[in-house]
């Protein structure tokens, strides 16, 4: 099992001294042996939120609208500098929110100045709010999704790219460099629903599943594996991630070898999540590293 950890760009422990903190975060876990970190994406929140949060038990989105966030895709260059190893991954970018061909450019800039090392986490996005502030279709995010993908493949990975879609259009351009990782950085899409699950057998290289315990894993795990029947898909092909939600780090160490079993190899988490301070998110992430033997 790999494991990651969330930086601290969002929330109450981004509030102060949010350099030195992201900066102290990236490069510690890096020592302690985790294997990437992570960034989550929005860009407005709106003070009043209708729309119904999917990964929490009562659907209320937890973060503050008074509190920071800052741009991922910024925060994960910064942390490419003063870093050498450790994976730079999105958890995850919400397509519809950005013009695809600028994030292909964005993405592709990262992954050369890190020399390979993002990993490139998509989704739809669920806060209808927000896409109504930015003026991008909720209602045709599932398909602008699907379509932003196939044009950051096109952009990645042909030397004379040319695409006609429904929402993009361009013929004999460059788009300069392309990543380091070939054919290009591995793409993960995230969700939970059918529509997301088809996409992940049908375009992704892997899924962060967010999850409550290994019974639900296992659930959506088994859809996973239908689903790629139907297009003639092996599973062991997609790299399966999971971030467990409702459990305390110590808490989780029992149920990781049935991730595994399920076929996880990948394990993120947000320590912030558990702690006030920031000292005490890093004490409980050393002690994880030790927990699960990293050092």
């Amino acid at each position: 099992m790999k494991y990651g950890a969330f930086l601290p760009h969002l929330g109450p422990l981004a509030q102060r001294d949010a350099l030195t903190r992201i900066k102290t975060t990236a490069q510690t876990a890096e020592a302690l042996g985790f294997d990437s970190v992570w960034v989550a994406d929005h860009i407005i929140t709106p003070r009043q939120i209708a729309s119904r949060y999917p990964y929490s038990h009562n659907g209320s989105f937890p973060l503050d609208p008074r509190a920071p966030l800052l741009e991922p895709l910024s925060v994960l260059s910064f942390v490419a500098a003063c870093t050498q190893t450790i994976r730079l991954g999105t958890a995850v970018l919400v397509l519809p929110y950005r013009n695809a061909i600028v994030t292909a450019k964005t993405l592709a800039t990262l992954d050369v100045l890190s020399a390979g090392r993002l990993i490139c986490g998509v989704g739809v996005g669920w806060m209808e709010e927000e896409f109504e502030i930015l003026n991008k279709p909720f209602s045709e995010r599932g398909p602008l999704s699907e379509e932003s993908i196939a044009v950051l493949k096109e952009l990645w990975t042909n030397e004379n790219p040319s695409f006609s879609g429904r929402f993009h259009q361009f013929d004999d351009v460059g788009c300069e460099p392309r990543p380091v990782q070939k054919p290009h950085p591995p793409i993960w899409i995230g969700g939970h629903t059918g529509p997301a699950l088809r996409r992940v057998v049908q375009y992704g290289d892997g899924w962060p599943a967010v999850v409550f315990s290994p019974q639900e894993f296992a659930e959506r795990v088994d859809v996973l594996k239908e689903k790629a029947a139907k297009v003639g898909r092996d599973v062991s092909t997609i790299t399966l991630c999971v971030s467990p939600r409702g459990k305390k780090p110590d808490e989780i160490l029992d149920d990781i070898p049935r991730y595994q079993e399920l076929g996880a190899t990948y394990l993120y988490l947000a320590f912030f999540n558990f702690v006030r301070t920031y000292e005490d998110m890093m004490r409980m992430m050393e002690k994880f590293a030790r927990d699960v033997k990293l050092v």
